[in-house]
Protein backbone atom coordinates (compact mmCIF):
# COMPACT_ATOMS: atom_id res chain seq x y z
CA UNK A 1 0.00 0.00 0.00
CA UNK A 2 1.38 3.40 -0.94
CA UNK A 3 0.73 6.79 0.54
CA UNK A 4 -2.25 8.70 -0.79
CA UNK A 5 -1.30 11.27 -3.45
CA UNK A 6 -3.24 13.81 -1.39
CA UNK A 7 -1.06 13.11 1.61
CA UNK A 8 -2.02 12.39 5.18
CA UNK A 9 -2.50 14.68 8.14
CA UNK A 10 -2.41 13.45 11.71
CA UNK A 11 -4.70 15.58 13.87
CA UNK A 12 -3.72 15.61 17.55
CA UNK A 13 -6.21 17.26 19.90
CA UNK A 14 -5.11 16.02 23.31
CA UNK A 15 -2.09 14.87 25.28
CA UNK A 16 -2.80 11.19 24.82
CA UNK A 17 -4.65 8.52 22.86
CA UNK A 18 -7.86 6.91 24.01
CA UNK A 19 -9.93 7.65 27.07
CA UNK A 20 -9.52 6.56 30.64
CA UNK A 21 -6.05 6.56 32.15
CA UNK A 22 -4.26 9.79 31.10
CA UNK A 23 -0.79 8.36 31.80
CA UNK A 24 -1.50 5.32 29.68
CA UNK A 25 -2.92 7.55 26.94
CA UNK A 26 0.32 9.54 26.82
CA UNK A 27 2.38 6.33 26.68
CA UNK A 28 0.25 5.01 23.82
CA UNK A 29 0.64 8.31 21.95
CA UNK A 30 4.41 8.28 22.47
CA UNK A 31 4.68 4.70 21.19
CA UNK A 32 2.48 5.57 18.20
CA UNK A 33 4.61 8.59 17.30
CA UNK A 34 7.83 6.54 17.64
CA UNK A 35 6.38 3.89 15.33
CA UNK A 36 5.71 6.55 12.69
CA UNK A 37 9.40 7.28 12.30
CA UNK A 38 10.06 3.93 10.61
CA UNK A 39 6.70 3.65 8.85
CA UNK A 40 6.64 4.72 5.18
CA UNK A 41 2.89 5.36 5.56
CA UNK A 42 3.46 8.10 8.13
CA UNK A 43 1.62 11.38 7.65
CA UNK A 44 3.44 14.21 5.94
CA UNK A 45 1.88 16.73 8.34
CA UNK A 46 0.82 16.78 11.98
CA UNK A 47 -1.64 19.39 13.24
CA UNK A 48 -1.86 19.97 16.98
CA UNK A 49 -4.80 21.82 18.42
CA UNK A 50 -6.61 22.18 21.71
CA UNK A 51 -4.49 20.56 24.46
CA UNK A 52 -2.43 18.83 21.76
CA UNK A 53 -0.37 22.02 21.40
CA UNK A 54 1.08 21.34 24.86
CA UNK A 55 2.95 18.39 23.32
CA UNK A 56 5.08 20.87 21.36
CA UNK A 57 6.69 22.53 24.38
CA UNK A 58 10.11 21.84 25.90
CA UNK A 59 8.69 20.02 28.93
CA UNK A 60 6.56 17.64 26.84
CA UNK A 61 7.52 13.98 27.26
CA UNK A 62 7.15 13.49 23.49
CA UNK A 63 8.97 16.61 22.26
CA UNK A 64 12.03 14.58 21.21
CA UNK A 65 9.94 12.22 19.09
CA UNK A 66 8.10 15.14 17.48
CA UNK A 67 11.43 16.83 16.71
CA UNK A 68 12.67 13.55 15.19
CA UNK A 69 9.58 13.39 12.97
CA UNK A 70 10.12 16.98 11.95
CA UNK A 71 13.75 16.13 11.17
CA UNK A 72 12.68 13.48 8.66
CA UNK A 73 10.33 15.86 6.86
CA UNK A 74 7.02 15.71 8.73
CA UNK A 75 5.65 19.24 8.93
CA UNK A 76 4.11 20.12 12.30
CA UNK A 77 1.57 22.90 12.74
CA UNK A 78 0.23 24.30 16.02
CA UNK A 79 -3.11 26.09 16.18
CA UNK A 80 -2.42 29.76 16.95
CA UNK A 81 -5.68 30.22 18.88
CA UNK A 82 -4.81 27.22 21.07
CA UNK A 83 -1.23 28.37 21.66
CA UNK A 84 -2.57 31.73 22.77
CA UNK A 85 -5.32 30.20 24.94
CA UNK A 86 -2.78 28.11 26.85
CA UNK A 87 -0.32 31.06 26.93
CA UNK A 88 2.39 29.08 25.14
CA UNK A 89 3.64 31.86 22.86
CA UNK A 90 7.41 31.52 22.49
CA UNK A 91 7.39 28.03 24.07
CA UNK A 92 6.77 25.91 20.98
CA UNK A 93 9.85 23.72 20.33
CA UNK A 94 8.64 21.67 17.36
CA UNK A 95 6.78 22.86 14.31
CA UNK A 96 5.35 26.28 13.71
CA UNK A 97 2.31 28.20 14.83
CA UNK A 98 -0.35 28.39 12.13
CA UNK A 99 -3.73 30.03 11.62
CA UNK A 100 -7.11 28.36 11.27
CA UNK A 101 -7.56 29.36 7.61
CA UNK A 102 -4.35 27.49 6.77
CA UNK A 103 -5.21 24.52 9.00
CA UNK A 104 -8.80 24.24 7.76
CA UNK A 105 -7.68 24.37 4.12
CA UNK A 106 -5.15 21.62 4.84
CA UNK A 107 -7.72 19.41 6.60
CA UNK A 108 -10.20 19.80 3.75
CA UNK A 109 -7.62 18.84 1.09
CA UNK A 110 -5.96 15.86 2.80
CA UNK A 111 -6.76 12.47 4.26
CA UNK A 112 -7.07 13.15 8.01
CA UNK A 113 -6.32 10.71 10.81
CA UNK A 114 -7.45 11.83 14.25
CA UNK A 115 -5.85 10.62 17.48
Amino acid sequence: MTQSPRGRVLLVGSQGMGRGDDGLGLTILENFLKALIANPLRPDKIVCWNAGVKLLTADSPVIGVLQDLEGIGVEILACKTCVERFELQGQIRAGEVSTMPIISDLLLRRDVLTV
